[in-house]
């Protein structure tokens, strides 16, 4: 069986006897949308959600970082932007913000990768404040008590615009819809005590923050909450996508943000969740290419995707470009500090929560669990370095693969689980 994973721009590729292949996992066979019919959905929902007023309106835009770029915002915004245009109002009454949470600032060379060149040119285009606190507004406190700071000028705006894809996340569920309030245009303080949800008193992740699961999760009911505060006296809408399990868009709505954040769930478990019979002796996976393997702090949500159909010890050949490296470098640091020491990392995050460490406390509990290579734009030293295993040749190692396992050619797209699991 011939098998090709993408990387990067680019793609691995290798043979494997058929014998050793227990699945091809892709999720359902879904078919993707057309692009021309995402146009006609999002020019027709945005009108039909807007208040009958809009033009007298001020809209902000909010929209994913460039660790979203397969929701491919420079195709869909500039339609958002033409289509309030249409409706009467003028580019001054509208602005662009991109949800950072707390990653770091995208430069506007950048900009039309994630709104295309027509917003670029017409509209003001804005980062998330996170750690302005001169552009931070105090809305008031969630029930779980967050205290809620967001961008200022999304603030100000009478109408909300969320553009965004929905997908499995480790920590909230599914990413999408509220959390592009919470954490996406909110101060870096809010989304550190949400975050801090996700851990134990005793230093043991929360055993309801996973994937797919919403209610009882107690960081995506935070999520809820913030949103609605924010949302109370505004009209908003949700433009959703989502991709299937080959990371093409095959779903596309617009309405009432948490009624179609809920029916993208149920699409995207429709589509992108599978279910295997067994676990296996070992699962080769790529994180998607380019658009979903930029860096490895957020290429690891496909690792995590796909570990829970492997047997403890078992191999796991992870691929992803990472060009723009690790992407954060307090994840990278505590990979290094903690790997022989999990529990100490665990405990500091009881007292000083902060997201990059606790994705490496749960990355150190997969690579102490299981043989994890890592093949990307990293050396030997650097992937060393980091906790994994380097592979120098690709031939050799799928040689030497015992026993049976799957082949996962997108798996930050597929949520794979055994039955029951």
């Amino acid at each position: 069986m011939k098998i090709s994973l993408e990387q990067g721009r680019g793609s691995i590729n290798f043979s494997i006897p058929d014998e050793k292949v227990l699945e091809v996992i892709l999720g359902k066979n879904t078919p993707p949308i057309a692009h021309d019919k995402l146009f006609q959905i999002i020019d027709q929902g945005i009108q039909t959600s807007a208040p009958k007023d809009i033009r007298n309106k001020s809209c902000a835009v909010i929209i994913p970082d460039d660790t979203r770029l397969w929701a491919r915002g420079d195709l869909f915004v500039p339609q958002i932007i033409k289509t309030l245009s249409k409706m009467g109002l003028a580019f001054g009454q509208i602005k662009i913000i991109i949800a950072l949470g707390t990653h770091e600032d995208i430069s506007p060379d950048q900009f039309a990768a994630l709104a295309g060149a027509y917003c670029t040119e017409h509209v003001k285009i804005l980062n998330s404040a996170s750690l302005d606190k001169d552009r931070l507004v105090n809305i008031g406190t969630t029930y779980k008590g967050t205290p809620l700071f967001v961008t200022k000028e999304a603030w100000e705006a009478d109408h909300i615009i969320i553009f965004g894809g929905i997908l499995h996340h480790m920590l909230a569920g599914f990413g999408g819809g509220r959390k592009y309030i919470l954490p996406g245009i909110a101060g870096e303080v809010s989304i550190r005590h949400n975050h801090r949800l996700a851990i134990g008193e005793d230093g043991h992740p929360h055993p309801l923050v996973r994937q797919a699961k919403l209610w009882g999760n107690p960081v995506n009911e935070d999520l809820m909450d913030g949103a609605n505060i924010f949302l109370k006296d505004k009209t908003a809408c949700y433009v959703a996508v989502a991709a299937n399990g080959k990371g093409e868009l095959f779903y596309g709505a617009v309405g009432d943000i948490h009624d179609t954040f809920m029916e993208g769930c149920r699409q995207l478990n429709q589509a992108c969740c599978a279910q295997v019979a067994e676990k296996a002796d070992f699962v080769l996976l790529s994180a998607g290419g380019h658009r979903s393997d930029g860096q490895l702090y957020q290429a690891t949500k496909a690792l995590f995707n796909a570990v829970n159909v492997v047997k403890e010890g078992g191999q796991i050949l992870f691929t992803a470009g990472c060009e723009q490296g690790v992407g954060n470098l307090v994840f990278a640091r505590m990979l290094k500090e903690f790997r022989k020491n999990p529990a100490k990392l665990g405990q500091h995050l009881v007292s000083n929560f902060d997201m990059p460490s606790y994705v490496a406390l749960r990355v150190i509990d997969i690579l102490n669990r299981f043989r994890v290579a890592l093949v990307s734009d990293f050396d030997e030293q650097q992937t060393n370095n980091l906790g994994f295993e380097y592979v120098d040749n690709l031939d050799l190692y799928i040689k030497n693969l015992a026993g049976k396992g799957y082949i996962i050619p997108f798996a930050e797209n597929i949520l794979a689980r055994t039955k029951g699991g």
